[in-house]
């Protein structure tokens, strides 16, 4: 089975162009612990309760080492490690031990697993009709800041989801510019995520 992709927008940070494209898998879903069980019942001597077993394992020892600090390498899966956070200080002296907590677990994918891949992964365009959205560009930024101004004088306010269908941007981007409004003084907002409105000044 071939791995499909299409082409993304990389937004010119400067404002100078379109964007550059990049490739990028779609994926076809996502594989679970049951699949693994099926295909090593199938493909294995070991039976599905041993791959549980084995898991289940791997899930609470992993867990225990990282919790101590270790970094976990899995054969020639790759290498676990754990990260941390804290508020931003400029000073180390500012750091209180109670402010560093756990963050999140970082996966670095072995030579081996990566060079593997490579060999076995086979790639095709995708199908029109599952390529990625991306926003319309039927208006002009400021065209779609007279589209904001006209139904805010309508309705009172906007949400994000209701801004996105109004111009046809995809709500991430629709939620970018909204902030970015907000940001320059244009226009003003209200409530707390996920329930923030934008409204005139």
């Amino acid at each position: 089975m071939k791995a499909k992709y299409d082409f993304r927008v990389m937004p010119d940070m400067q404002g100078k162009g379109e964007g550059t494209l990049y490739p990028q898998i779609v994926s076809e879903g996502t594989k679970t612990l049951k699949d693994i069980m099926h295909h090593a019942a199938h493909h294995s001597g070991m039976n599905e309760a041993t791959v549980i077993g084995v898991v289940t394992y791997l899930e609470d020892v992993l867990a225990e080492y990282l919790a101590e600090g270790y970094n976990v390498k899995l054969g020639e899966i790759g290498t676990f490690s754990p990260s941390l956070k804290s508020r931003r200080v400029k000073d180390k002296k500012e750091i209180r031990a109670q402010s560093v907590h756990f963050d999140n677990v970082n996966f670095q994918a072995s030579k081996k697993l990566r060079k593997a891949i490579s060999i076995k992964m086979k790639l095709e365009r995708v199908e029109p009709y599952r390529s990625f959205r991306t926003s319309s560009d039927k208006y002009t930024e400021e065209e779609r800041f007279q589209l904001l101004t006209g139904y805010l004088e309508k309705n009172g306010f906007i949400s994000c989801k209701s801004y996105a269908q109004l111009t046809g941007l995809l709500k991430g981007k629709a939620t970018s510019e909204l902030r970015k409004w907000y940001f320059e003084r244009r226009i003003d907002k209200e409530g707390r995520a996920p329930h923030i409105v934008y409204r005139s000044i």
